[in-house]
């Protein structure tokens, strides 16, 4: 798409110049005329390369430097060597200064060119700021020609702005400039959002930033890249190798959501930039509104969950150091099992969702007629930490008081004594 507005732009500033020029320049004799026309003629731009040849040898001082140089700067880009049209682009600008067709070809080349070296970057930038800068003038209303309609005119304008913001974000992220790169693509988006490649870089560039406030729209720019697939889209296997991208980030980033991450593409395929309230949360940030939201409907759930990401962290071993031969929070878990069970001296625990025993309680103080059976939830407190092994998780405490959930064990009966044993008894007596 961009390629087919490049060279209508190129032909039409190329045609224009022709014409301007034509009652002041005359070729030097009827074989050059036969050149010139035949060139013009020509379609295929392999043997129109020869016959340009053929003209620079024969006729190199001819009058019509400006309109051999833009041939070639146009045909190079027809035969897929761009570096060659720059080349020819910047000859174009020494023989005629802020040329726009020099300019445009120039800045849409640029990014595409394989290189980012000091010179390429500098070169592409200011083609880009020449755009901008002569871009009222190309498309003023007394310039149109004829036969291009006001619509195409204005697209042709919103094409070189687009060209012009694209390559000034590409260079910005290449020379590491990364917030004006991320504002020069946005503008790039504003005027074309098809544009899928533009996406992508958007995304590298916020990515490279690092920062936190801005993950949301780099993820949001690597989905639109993988998601869209209307004009502008990035070829299959360029979509594809953004799409696994953006699934390794994104589930680092946020976690394992695949609903979540289909909702987000399915977003990205119709806009090229995320609505200002989008915010997709970290796996960090979900698991800090889940503790919260624990500590007020489970708060002693939640106090044996960080006591447990202490142990397990990366730190578990200091955490330990403090944490052994002190007393315990109140704390809720569910029994396993209870040795013995009226009075137990040994309780194993499950403590969280999981049905694994996670604590166990060695000698707790209790009624004399506690009864625990295996599935009953009970509430204990000031045990205190004796030992402790990661894998398995197991964390041994001895002490503290049960202070809730244990079921009143009937008292024992006492044996009835024969009648014909007690009249023993007394006879004896």
């Amino acid at each position: 798409m961009l390629r087919k507005l490049t060279l209508y732009l190129l032909t039409l500033s190329l045609l224009g110049s022709v014409a301007a020029q034509a009652p002041q320049k005359q070729p030097k004799d009827r074989e050059e005329y036969d050149l010139f026309n035949n060139i013009i003629k020509e379609t295929v731009p392999a043997k129109r390369l020869q016959l340009l040849d053929q003209w620079n040898q024969k006729y190199p001082d001819t009058a019509y430097k400006e309109e051999r140089l833009k041939y070639y700067m146009q045909t190079y880009q027809q035969a897929g060597q761009p570096a060659k049209a720059v080349e020819a682009a910047g000859e174009v600008l020494k023989l005629v200064p802020d040329d726009f067709s020099a300019y445009y070809t120039i800045a849409s080349l640029t990014p595409f060119l394989g290189s980012n070296e000091a010179n390429v970057l500098a070169n592409g930038e200011k083609a880009a700021n020449g755009l901008l800068k002569t871009m009222d003038q190309q498309f003023a209303a007394d310039k149109k020609p004829p036969n291009v309609s006001d619509a195409d005119w204005a697209a042709g304008k919103k094409a070189a702005q687009y060209i012009a913001h694209q390559t000034l974000g590409w260079v910005a992220w290449q020379s590491k400039k990364y917030e004006p790169a991320e504002q020069e693509f946005i503008k790039a988006l504003e005027l074309t959002p098809a544009a899928a490649q533009v996406s992508f870089w958007l995304g590298t560039a916020v990515q490279a930033q690092k920062n936190p406030d801005k993950n949301t729209l780099a993820i949001y720019c690597f989905a639109r890249a993988a998601a869209y697939d209307g004009p502008g889209a990035l070829a299959p296997a360029g979509r594809q190798q953004v799409d696994a991208y953006l699934t390794k980030v994104y589930k680092s980033y946020h976690g394992d959501d695949p609903k979540g991450l289909a909702d987000l593409k399915a977003m990205a395929k119709n806009s090229p930039l995320p609505p200002a309230d989008l915010k997709i949360k970290s796996s960090e940030e979900i698991r800090a509104e889940k503790e919260e939201e624990l500590k007020k409907s489970n708060p002693k759930l939640a106090t044996f969950m960080a006591i447990k990401d202490g142990l397990t962290g990366s730190d578990g071993a200091n955490f330990w150091n403090q944490m052994k031969g002190t007393a315990m929070p109140p704390l809720r878990g569910t029994v396993i099992s209870a040795k013995p069970a009226v009075r137990p001296k040994v309780v194993e625990l499950a403590m969280s969702q999981s049905t694994d025993v996670e604590i166990t309680l060695t000698a707790p103080e209790s009624s004399a007629r506690c009864k625990l059976d295996p599935g009953a939830t009970i509430e204990f407190e000031n045990a205190e930490a004796k030992e402790f092994t990661a894998s398995p998780f197991m964390l041994k405490m001895e002490g503290g008081k049960i202070t809730a959930g244990c079921a009143e064990a009937p008292a024992p009966v006492k044996k009835a004594v024969p009648k014909k044993a007690v009249a023993k008894k007394k006879a004896g007596d």
